[in-house]
């Protein structure tokens, strides 16, 4: 902004209402708001600067212009908190009728402070019927590292592509023992790498808001039940659990659907070890969940097994 010249403000007047001092007066004031109309000038690099000091530096027990309890933790200059969006295009079955079956994400589409993290196995296992021929039966003799989980997808020499781990029959659990896989072949014995995509790991402390759906699809013959909640780094998170009712499929090619949806607030009180993850079941054999390829007439979009989509709210926690 320029230098504002001396305007000649009128004398006070010797005695009552003067109309031509109080006519003169306005005039003045009038040149002054010309001149700054006509000599400022907006100085944007000054305006940004501004900001990104009191954002990053202006001040407040977090080192910004908001106070530390408001603000909670700044990763950035400027508001930017944790966010994710993770999907999953893979067709998920039951493990059983009687087991819990974890959710993974295959597909992460956003993810800043929050994102999507493995359980690894590494293990000396063969498959076969348990008598030398093809079958579902992994036989596991040495655990190298991590824990074997059921869902997780397990490749090796021999072993067929997809392989998944539905459920630990005999043994040390997570380690030495017999499990059952999802796909019947004979394999020998080798060095089996273990993985299941499902810890939803998050940078920073506080309170996070979860919204979660998944496209369920019943391949039965008849009606039953669908459950999904949460668990908290492997131990089910308290009255997070949902049921929802499954029709029987349509016809014996065409199946019935339904999508579940939860929502719900998911607390962090140490990143360094607690994650989330979302666990389902139901009554019947024939529910899974499902995606579909992109279609024709109209053009549409593929969907995805899984959506879920989280975001940070507060870091203030109760």
């Amino acid at each position: 902004m320029s230098k504002i010249f001396n305007v000649r403000l009128p004398n006070a007047a010797a005695a009552g209402y003067s109309q031509e001092q109080f006519d003169q007066l306005v005039r003045s004031l009038e040149q002054v708001i010309f001149q700054l109309n006509n000599t400022y000038t907006s100085i944007t690099d000054q305006n940004l600067g501004a900001a990104a000091s009191w954002f990053s530096g202006g001040g407040g027990s977090a080192g910004g212009g908001f106070a530390g309890t408001l603000r909670g933790f700044q990763p950035s200059t400027g508001i930017l908190l944790p966010y994710a969006m993770l999907m999953s295009e893979e067709e998920q079955g039951n493990v059983g009728t009687t087991s819990e079956n974890i959710i993974t994400f295959d597909s992460p589409v956003l993810e800043y402070g929050i994102e999507v993290q493995s359980h690894e196995a590494v293990f000396t296992g063969e498959i076969d019927d348990g008598a030398g021929s093809a079958g579902t039966v992994l036989d596991v003799t040495a655990v190298t590292s991590g824990t074997i989980l059921t869902g997780m997808t397990i490749s090796g020499t021999g072993i067929t592509a997809g392989t998944r781990i539905v459920a630990q029959v005999s043994g040390t659990t997570g380690g030495v023992g017999v499990y059952t896989v999802n796909t019947s072949q004979l394999a020998a014995s080798t060095t089996v790498n273990g993985s299941r995509a499902s810890k939803i790991q998050f940078a920073y402390p506080g309170q996070y808001l979860v919204n979660f759906r998944v496209q369920v699809s019943n391949q039965d013959n008849s009606v039953g039940e669908f459950e999904v909640w949460a668990k908290n780094s492997g131990v089910n998170y308290p009255l997070s659990n949902t049921r929802f009712d499954l029709l029987a499929r349509k016809s014996a090619s065409i199946w019935s659907h339904a999508v579940p949806a939860i929502s719900g607030i998911f607390t962090v009180n140490d990143a360094t070890s607690e994650y989330l993850e979302m666990a389902w079941w139901s009554d019947l054999a024939g529910a899974f969940l499902e995606t579909y390829p992109t279609n024709t007439s109209p053009t549409r979009p593929a969907i995805p097994s899984v959506i879920m989509t989280l975001a940070f709210i507060s870091a203030e926690m109760y």
